[in-house]
């Protein structure tokens, strides 16, 4: 070895010691030092990247540990390290083929197949991280947190049992760990195990009093268990936990307070089935107020009584103070506001659609698929197929309201009436849909937006739900406090839709269909 290489490598092995001592400026001058004699100096160059990525700076930490491996291609570490800065860059199928290089370099590198899971997990191919996790727990089962990341690929497949066994190892292993209690609460929750969730969530407060993440998750819990004027102020945490994406708006939160002439800025800001439930609170607003509305549901929103009026987002509004509408109840501390209907479908429509659809049979209008891109959607979409004993019953018509995600299942299904391509084809949303709702006879559909429009439109509605469902179907009941003319249809096993369609069907009968539909 050179005299130069063994000071290289000296003056390496100090910026190595610094940087464990966590004196990153300090380690950070030492590998420059090093690279400005030495640019391809390929430890350097990846523990430069390393310190780069701890610091916040992916980009320029994938630089480095390129120029490493442009050195040394077979070091396993620096793929891994690799994959590392391309998750934190937002790419996450760039990252599995990292991974697969440090693996084809490496076959027993356990550490590669963990940022492998996590690469599937953001990539959302729960199947494939679940697989990468039980690999990186059989070659090295004490790797930090690979318990809670097997127990996370467990719940994301719907597996809750092992899930919950998993986490609760973690949690022998990492008896502090906030993220994995926070995993476990929510994966007890799942699994009806309310008490025990709420447990974890109240020993999480206690520690942890700030944190919005836990307040968040206890914003569900109680929300699920009917508890909502506990509920709402932990709700309010939502943006800090981002659960919900920031708008970012420079003017001031309201509190509810009078507004005194000041301008208030109502804004939507999850789901279109969200804004649907919850705009039924604008009316009660009192003063200056206007509200931002998602473009395809302004002309639906028109038809809501004394609607404050309404812009779209990108339009230009002087505002004072701002709220996001589904804060409205927990800064008015208003009771659910039960004037139904409180949206209407256009007179015009519901005449073509009446005589499109014609009089014939007990008309039920069908949805079963919600957008398959919302990590929610796992366990609320149903199969068409599963649809199939509404269809034997003497007499009914079969009627989709389904649009794009989901109505290839048509093919295969049930026999289902389609309403034709031009059936709510324009940018407006839901204005065909609320027309057709008016003519059948009952609506009958998985847990969407299709749901809030039947209930905000007071129309007989049936909802299939998963045995733990979102939080605003409660839970063990057969209504809605939300939507009078509502019944809810749950699962008694997990996963298990049969069960629930032969009860619909069985609800069904001939005689006095139309009496027996809104819950006495």
């Amino acid at each position: 070895m050179s005299r130069r290489s063994k000071q290289h490598d000296a003056a390496f092995q100090q910026g190595e010691r610094l940087h464990a001592a966590g004196r990153l400026n300090e380690a950070e001058q030492v590998y420059r030092q090093i690279l400005a004699v030495e640019p391809r100096h390929a430890d350097t160059n990846h523990m430069l990247g390393v310190l780069a990525l701890q610091s916040g700076h992916p980009a320029a930490a994938l630089d480095l540990f390129d120029a490493a491996i442009a050195v040394k291609p077979l070091m396993s570490s620096y793929h891994v390290h690799r994959a590392h800065a391309l998750l934190a860059l937002g790419r996450p199928a760039d990252a599995v083929a990292a991974c697969r290089a440090a693996l084809r370099t490496k076959s027993n590198n356990a550490e590669a197949y963990q940022v492998l899971g996590h690469a599937h997990t953001d990539a959302v191919q729960p199947g494939d991280a679940l697989r990468a996790y039980r690999e990186a727990a059989r070659l090295k089962p004490d790797l930090p947190d690979l318990f809670n990341n097997l127990g996370t690929a467990l719940r994301n497949i719907g597996a809750l049992e092992e899930a919950e066994q998993r986490l609760r190892e973690a949690m022998r292993r990492a008896p502090g760990d906030l993220g994995v209690q926070l995993n476990l609460s929510s994966v007890l929750k799942e699994l009806g195990k309310t008490g025990d969730a709420e447990t974890l969530l109240r020993d999480m407060l206690r520690r942890q009093p700030n944190d919005p993440l836990v307040h968040y998750n206890m914003s569900l819990l109680l929300l699920l268990t009917g508890r909502d004027a506990e509920a709402w102020p932990h709700w309010e945490q939502r943006f800090a936990a981002r659960a919900v994406p920031s708008r970012g708006l420079p003017q001031p939160q309201w509190a509810g307070e009078p507004l005194n002439g000041r301008r208030l800025l109502v804004y939507a800001e999850q789901g279109l089935g969200d804004t649907i439930q919850f705009c039924r609170y604008l009316p009660a607003l009192q003063g200056n107020v206007v509200f931002e509305a998602p473009p395809r549901l302004r002309r639906l929103l028109s038809t809501l009584p004394d609607c404050p009026p309404m812009i779209v987002p990108g339009e230009a509004v002087v505002a004072d103070v701002v709220c996001p509408l589904m804060s409205i109840p927990a800064r008015t501390s208003r009771p659910i506001p039960l004037a139904m209907p409180y949206l209407s479908a256009e007179p015009d429509r519901v005449a073509r659609w009446k005589t499109r659809i014609g009089s014939n049979g007990f008309r039920i209008g069908i949805a079963w698929q919600g957008n398959p891109g919302r990590a929610e959607d796992r366990g609320r979409s149903i199969k068409l197929r599963e649809f199939a004993p509404l269809a034997g019953v003497p007499g009914v018509r079969l009627i989709s309201l389904q649009k794009n995600e989901g109505t290839d299942q048509l093919e295969d299904g049930p026999a289902v009436e389609v309403l034709g391509a031009d059936f709510d084809a324009g940018p407006d949303g839901f204005l065909d849909t609320a027309a057709a709702m008016t003519v059948v006879d009952l609506v009958i559909t998985s847990d969407t937006s299709i749901a809030h429009l039947a209930g905000a439109l007071d129309r007989p509605v049936w909802v299939a739900l998963r045995k733990v469902p979102d939080w605003r179907w409660l839970l063990q009941r057969e209504d809605s406090p939300w939507y009078p003319t509502m019944r809810l249809f749950r699962q008694t096993e997990r996963d298990d839709w049969a069960p629930v369609f032969a009860a619909m069907a069985a609800a069904l009968t001939p005689a006095d269909r139309l009496q027996r539909l809104r819950p006495q």
